[in-house]
């Protein structure tokens, strides 16, 4: 039986970075491939950008080298383990499998195994009944995506991880900032000599795979609100009100530079839609193609005049390059009547529900597919969750079955233990937030996180729980600041405030 290699190059600012000993990525790479001692043949990202094209050029290559089984990879993996993708072959060869893969493994150790039959069968369906899958850009997880939706049909083999590793979300290649900060991160404390099974094992305790840039941006632009939620603390911030276009704009261009791909969420605390600049911001954010942006509102500030302007909004921005749509607006509903809104809703009118139903129709009219009707989870609303999630999930509804349900926070103690059902899991990890995501208050201040966003409150702020302010020190000088908080979660130490925590599970785009 013949196998051959194809490698996918998508070239990268990264990818051919000479920063592994004096190699690259890509160097790297095709040296541990050539130990397979197997033809190899490479598809240019250039030439081929959809999934039904490369399975086309996968299925040409077959034909043409008379191949029964191709090893297919990306060619931008510094750690691709020789030894891992023998273990596949043989399983692959032995069990005549028709896909096989490495299992519990981070991203970037190991290829795939596909027959060549396979390759074939995919390709019709990338070409009929999967069009919108095939149709897409190719990314990493494209093949076996398309596999998962009849994958009854195939037969699958894998070759298991000694732990899963999956939860951690770790993936060494070169195709990003962050990625090559995790592969850097990695090569820098020596694995040379480490098969895949000990790699994964020091990366988890590494923070630098763990925490590479943030990849979400909670920004204050307003600490304005319609109501006073009962999920929410009563805090008060002695803040400025809104945060200006001016300040905003220069942190978004240094946003972008230094994550590259993130979503910006407005706003941290407050509706957004009381600052009079949001739509300036709105477009200011979808001007960098990395950066998309997510709306947190009640929905009673909108209207079609505020619709139409974002739709244009919308039209005119590029399409993004960090895998998230361009705007992604949540609406709080929180319930499925209206007496039950005015529970959850302090302060809220009679008619707020019925407003904040319909902003929900405006928006969708103007944006659709990117609205998502918004559920906060607590004992005071648990009964109207069935009905809840069975209309919206309709796709004949305006929001054609978007939604979002989202656990209870309860501030690490701030607030009453309102959560109907613990979904917290057994074994406790390294907390997401400290991970990936930057809050920054309306004055610029930076809490460790939205847990304490009150401790990182006013000018004078001196608080342990407080960064910085992103107005007057750099973004990676701020971010960095917490590293020694997230080392203690790396050995299972946590502060008073993380100790009550029941956020780390949880994980923001």
């Amino acid at each position: 039986m013949k196998t051959i290699v194809i490698l996918y190059s998508q070239k990268t600012d990264f990818t051919d970075k000479k920063e592994f000993g004096g190699k690259s990525a890509v160097q790297l790479c095709s040296e541990n491939i050539e130990v397979l001692n197997l033809p190899v043949f490479t598809i240019c990202a250039e030439k081929i950008k959809t999934l039904c094209s490369l399975l086309g050029e996968i299925k040409l290559l077959c034909d043409k080298q008379k191949a029964n089984s191709v090893v297919f990879s990306f060619d931008d993996l510094p750690f691709f383990d020789s030894k891992l993708a023998e273990k596949l072959i043989d399983s692959h060869t032995t069990y005549k499998s028709e896909y096989t893969f490495a299992d519990g493994y981070p991203y970037g150790f190991a290829p795939e195994l596909i027959n060549t039959g396979t390759v074939g069968i995919l390709f019709q369906l990338a070409s009929t009944t999967q069009k919108t899958l095939g149709d897409a850009p190719v990314s990493r997880n494209s093949i076996f995506n398309l596999i998962k939706t009849d994958i009854n049909s195939f037969d699958v083999e894998t070759v298991l991880a000694d732990s899963d590793w999956r939860l951690l979300r770790l993936a060494f290649h070169c195709g990003s900032k962050d990625n090559f900060m995790q592969c850097k991160a990695l090569f820098d404390v020596g694995v040379e000599n480490a098969d895949s099974d000990k790699k994964s094992e020091i990366a988890s305790k590494t923070i630098g795979c763990l925490k590479t840039v943030p990849s979400f941006y909670n920004i204050q632009i307003s600490n304005k609100t319609s109501s006073k939620p009962i999920y929410l603390p009563d805090w008060q911030f002695d803040t400025q009100d809104f945060m200006p276009y001016s300040q905003f704009s220069d942190l978004v261009d240094r946003i972008a530079d230094f994550s590259q791909k993130a979503v910006i969420s407005l706003s941290a605390w407050g509706d957004p839609l009381y600052n009079s600049e949001i739509l300036k911001m709105i477009e200011k954010i979808l001007s960098h193609d990395g950066l998309s942006v997510f709306i947190e509102t009640s929905g009673l500030l909108v209207d079609e005049n505020f619709c139409a302007k974002i739709k244009d909004i919308f039209v005119s921005a590029k399409e993004r390059i960090n895998g998230w749509q361009k705007i992604m607006i949540a609406v709080s509903l929180d319930s499925f009547t209206a007496q039950t809104y005015m529970t959850i809703h302090r302060n809220s009118s009679e008619d707020a529900f019925d407003s904040a139903v319909k902003a929900v129709g405006l928006l969708s009219k103007s944006l659709p597919g990117c609205v998502y009707p918004q559920f906060v989870r607590i004992n005071q609303n648990e009964a109207e969750l069935e009905n809840f999630f069975r209309y919206w999930t309709e796709k004949s509804n305006c929001s054609e079955g978007n939604l979002i349900i989202q656990k209870y926070d309860d501030f690490a103690g701030e607030l009453p233990p309102f959560k109907p059902a613990d979904l917290s899991p057994v074994e406790r990890y390294q907390c997401w937030h400290l991970r990936r995501d930057m809050i920054i208050l309306a004055d610029g201040n930076v809490p460790v996180c939205r847990a304490v966003m009150n401790c990182a409150n006013g000018k004078s702020c001196k608080s342990e729980f407080s960064l910085g302010n992103v107005f007057e020190q750099s973004l990676e000088k701020i971010w960095h600041k917490s590293d020694d908080i997230l080392t203690a979660h790396i050995e299972k130490k946590y502060n008073k405030k993380c100790g009550k925590c029941d956020e780390w599970y949880t994980y923001n785009f």
